[in-house]
């Protein structure tokens, strides 16, 4: 049996419409006949039905058949404005209202063009005119003003115009109402000899041209006198500003023109109305706050005298875009926004504000102010009002990360669209989504979303609309919360012209290398070129430079060396596989911008680690990881890790020379940091030393294959001993080895020479990847003479019969460090026998300093002021280190305190056991820490020799300010070597020449 045909009242509820209601107005409007439908009715409905409110759309269509019934006619016969008609009517009440009852509001539908405010300009102007009375002249306006919004949500609605058209054309009408009945106004209060010239400026969403559907229209008047008499422009320009608003706030029945809201000028309500540029630069001065030069980002001329309004905006410029930014001005804008998240409406509502909410319009406009605050000083082009361009400008200008911005706008094109429609339903200003589920589905369905079999249209906005607030509050706490964005505030905007080529150009040449100078560079004009070449382009390195490039020279500045941080800067970026992601880590981290200027300045060593070690980045941008300790034990693990990814000697030789660029290169960034004290830094050198034997011993004995004849331990001596590196020191060491059960001697001693010739190679070998660490092994049994390697018995029977003191002298030093812990532990308890014998004989104490005394004369190069020896001049380390070790060796037999391998912590207990004054503590301390820090700085800065002060004065002053010294401190450096060097030595006279039976105390 066939199924019978639908009733034509059962389509209308297929078609979304409630069928009584619907039957109602169609009759009404003589569209329904008894029988159904007249004409093609349902083919109109079906346009109806697309609408977000098709009830709402047929009740005004209705209202239009009813009353205007050839507008109507002509409206049905063209599909385009049809739809239009029916787009807004369904959105909004209001309009659809307007429309339903004005055939020319209708008319304006038919219209595909943009609204433009000359045309409106006009239009209100001819209405002012014409009108004769108050009322008149503000309904006049009103209705020219709904008209044209009619006509750009018609637009706006059916897809033909983007949501920044909209906001654009918006604001052009704003615009064009504004200048209209001001021309009006000024003609008629004026006459032909107008007293003042008179500009509007448009500030908030106006100024930026982002009006919403129903915004306040935010405006500041100005007005200059066209003659000598001031008082009669400030009458004349305050009667004609007081008469447009009363014009334009006035409620009508055609409702309101505008609210024009000018409190953004200076004193809010309490202040002047208008007043003229000077007047404003004076309260600018003296009075303003940080938040309303951050409202006159957006600040644009709109009506009246254009050249005037000019005036204005360069007046403002040094406020807005100071050349110093107070880094307090970042902080004020911060709380200002916290202030703004409290508000009640923003914790009652939360996400349905999607203005002021979490993740809302605000966020995105406060994070891009915030950066166009900091980086606009210098870069022009970031200084738009509006903030889809200024986000592009960002991105553009490498300020933030491409990917971000899109992110960012896409977001922001999304909640101004949900913004506008909330404002259309009812013509009112609101931000809110309603609760009401009935009222977001209307809203969602006049977004084009549509129900989906049992799922609303109000779920997909829903799920849309919180996926943007959530992108935008992630990527708001990463920019407008970016870890010290006040450092960028601080840098001068003058270095940020140097990193824009155009800005370049302006300056010209010659001043820019003027101002390379003052920043310390030495040769200006190759830094320059390197600058120019950094930046230009449209690459993302070049937009990224153009970002990072002005904090990067401001604290360059301050470094030793200048022109080396920026030849390796370029060289870095060049030559790194990973330069993009270094560039981005500095754009994000604004204080990893700041490291690596100090670090490239002060040391062209890390530079180069900086350009092979990938984890470079992530430790200049992640404080926490740069600063962690790493325990000795750690480090091994990490050493024996890297090695385990490679099967043969040579490539797990390369790996730990990895290992240690690596590690080295943290432990310099960390230095660099300032976090970094001289004993931590020498505690985790020693540990990094002792991680690369034993990984390096372990991939020998791997190596070699065979069933080890004998066990090998490693005696760190020297400075390695003592646990007190420098990062130029070698890893002095002794090997001793004991022949493992069933072997005979005859059998150990040739494997644990080749185990001892082979870890030397492994660990000292200089290679293609570099070095780890040199070893030197000439402190052993009769020096490069003797075997590398002997027994336990062996080395016990040299030191009875054959050695020297000053050999059982280094044994104080001596200290296991890899290897078979226990044959380690019974060396240690011969090192002890040795170094501390029962008394020590008046001929073994002359010997000792007799032999200092001739390493002063023999070592020190004859080319060398002594003066200016590190280690063997007068007052040098060597002074530090005989002068402890002498009363170790005469007092550690009974002070068991004494046993320590360090001199500084040997120092401390000869402190605490009263065998020396505090005087001379703290001045062989200081002396012998300060002397470390030199040879520590000469080494970064990749000197020659680090044993000797450079005799260069330049060399001199980087030296200098490498150590913490201001510019042009050179002298106060060279007097702090003198003085501690004169008391170290001062101290060694008294104690380590002139010792007495006491043990160095003296009278």
């Amino acid at each position: 049996m066939a199924r019978p045909a639908p009733s034509p009242e059962s389509r209308l509820v297929r078609l979304g419409l409630s069928r009584d209601e619907a039957v109602r107005h169609l009759r009404a409007a003589g569209l329904w006949a008894e029988e159904g439908p007249v004409g093609d009715v349902l083919d109109v409905l079906g346009c109806v039905a697309e609408t977000a409110t098709p009830d709402d759309a047929l009740r005004s269509l209705c209202s239009l058949a009813e009353q205007h019934r050839a507008t109507y006619d002509e409206l049905v016969a063209d599909e385009g404005w049809l739809a239009r008609f029916v787009a807004v009517a369904g959105a909004s009440r209001p309009l659809g209202e307007l429309l339903a009852r004005t055939p020319d509001a209708v008319e304006g539908l038919r219209r595909v063009w943009a609204v433009e405010h000359a045309e409106i300009a006009d239009r209100v102007e001819k209405a002012l005119a014409d009108a004769s009375t108050a009322d008149e002249r503000s309904s006049g306006v009103a209705h020219i003003r709904r008209r044209a919004t009619a006509d750009i949500a018609a637009r706006d609605l059916t897809g033909e115009i983007t949501v920044e058209q909209v906001a654009t054309e918006l604001s052009e009408l704003a615009q064009g109402v504004l200048e209209g009945t001001l021309r009006h106004l000024h003609g008629a209060i004026a006459g032909g000899s107008p007293a003042s010239r008179i500009a509007v400026i448009g500030m908030g969403k106006l100024g930026g041209q982002e009006l919403n559907y129903v915004s306040d229209v935010d405006v500041v008047f100005v007005h200059a006198p066209t003659g000598d008499d001031d008082d009669a422009a400030r009458r004349e320009a305050r009667q004609v500003c007081e008469q447009l608003l009363t014009i334009l706030n006035a409620s009508t029945t055609m409702g309101r023109a505008y609210e024009v809201d000018p409190t953004l000028r200076p004193e809010g309500r309490q202040g002047a109305l208008t007043r003229t540029v000077e007047g404003f630069v004076a309260y600018w001065q003296r009075w303003a706050k940080t938040w309303e030069f951050q409202a006159l980002i957006k600040a644009r001329p709109v009506a009246g005298d254009d050249e005037l309004g000019r005036d204005f905006l360069l007046a403002a410029e040094p406020f807005v875009w100071p050349r110093e930014l107070d880094p307090d001005v970042v902080r004020e804008i911060r709380e200002m926004k916290g202030r703004v998240e409290q508000k009640p409406e923003v914790r009652r509502h939360g996400e349905r504000q999607v203005k002021l909410g979490p993740g809302g319009l605000r966020d995105i406009e406060f994070a891009v102010q915030l950066l166009q605050i900091v980086h606009g000083r210098a870069d022009f082009t970031v200084r738009s009002g509006a903030t889809l361009p200024a986000l592009g400008a960002l991105a553009g200008g490498g300020y933030i990360a491409e990917e971000d911005a899109a992110a960012l706008s896409s977001a922001y094109r999304s909640l101004r669209s949900v913004e506008h429609h909330l404002q259309l339903a009812n013509e009112r200003r609101t931000h809110t989504i309603p609760e009401d589920e009935a009222d977001q589905e209307r809203l969602a369905r006049s977004l084009g979303y549509r129900a989906a079999g049992d799922t609303p249209a109000r779920a997909a906005l829903w799920k849309d609309l919180t996926a943007a607030q959530r992108v935008v509050r992630d990527l708001h706490a990463k920019l407008f919360y970016r870890p010290l964005l006040e450092a960028h505030a601080r840098v001068d905007a003058r270095h940020g012209e140097l990193a824009i080529p155009g800005a370049q150009r302006a300056m010209g040449e010659g001043a820019a290398v003027e101002r390379l100078h003052a920043l310390g560079f030495a040769d200006a004009r190759q830094a320059l070129r390197r600058i120019t070449d950094l930046t230009s382009g449209v690459s993302r390195r070049a937009r990224t430079m153009r970002a990072v490039l002005p904090a990067f020279l401001d604290t360059l500045a301050d470094t030793a060396d200048p022109d080396t941080g920026l030849r390796m800067l370029e060289r870095i970026l060049t030559n790194r596989g990973d330069a993009a992601d270094l560039l981005a880590t500095l754009r994000d981290h604004p204080p990893a911008t700041e490291l690596l200027a100090r670090v490239l300045g002060t040391s062209e060593v890390a530079g180069e680690l900086i350009e092979v070690v990938p984890q470079s980045g992530d430790w200049l941008a992640d404080r926490e990881l740069r600063e962690k300790r790493r325990t000795r034990d750690e480090l091994t693990r990490a050493a024996l890790k890297q090695l385990s990814w490679h099967d043969d000697l040579e490539g797990r030789t390369a790996a730990l020379r990895r290992f240690k660029r690596r590690e080295l290169l943290r432990l310099v960034l960390r230095d660099l940091s300032g976090s970094s004290p001289g004993n931590i830094r020498s505690a985790e050198l020693t540990a990094l030393g002792e991680a690369c034997l034993v990984a390096g011993l372990q991939a020998v004995v791997e190596h070699l294959d065979e069933e080890p004849a004998a066990d090998v331990a490693v005696i760190g001596m020297g400075k390695f001993g003592g646990v007190e590196l420098h990062y130029p020191s070698d890893l002095d060491v002794l090997f001793v080895h004991r022949a493992r059960a069933g072997r005979s001697e005859d059998d150990a001693r040739p494997y644990a020479h080749r185990v001892a010739e082979l870890l030397i190679h492994t660990v000292g070998a200089i290679t293609a990847e570099g070095t780890a660490f040199e070893i030197d092994t000439e402190l052993r049994p009769e020096g490069k003479s003797g075997p590398i390697t002997r027994s336990l018995d062996a080395y016990r029977a040299y030191y009875e019969r054959w050695s020297d003191p000053w050999e059982h002298q280094a044994l104080l030093r001596a200290r296991p460090v890899a290897g078979d812990l226990d044959l380690g532990r019974d060396f240690l308890d011969l090192a002890v026998e040795m170094a501390y014998p029962d008394s020590l004989s008046d001929s073994e104490v002359a010997h000792i300093r007799t032999l200092k005394a001739r390493m002063e004369r023999e070592r020190v190069p004859s080319r060398v002021d002594p003066r200016t020896h590190l280690k063997l001049g007068p007052g040098g380390i060597s002074d530090v280190e005989w002068t402890v070790q002498l009363l170790q060796l005469r007092h550690g037999r009974r002070e068991r305190l004494l046993r320590v391998p360090g001199t500084m912590s040997a120092l401390d207990s000869l402190q605490d056991l009263g065998l020396i004054r505090s005087t001379h503590t703290t001045w062989l301390r200081e002396g012998y820490n300060f002397l470390g820090e030199v040879r520590n700085a000469l080494y970064l800065l990749r000197q020659r020799s680090v044993d000797v002060l450079p005799s260069s004065d330049v060399v001199r002053d980087r030296l200098a300010l490498a150590l913490g010294y201001g510019r042009s401190s050179r002298q106060e450096f060279e007097e702090d070597y003198r003085r501690r060097t004169r008391r170290v030595r001062r101290a060694c006279e008294e104690l380590f020449y002139d010792i007495g039976d006491d043990g160095g105390l003296r009278p």
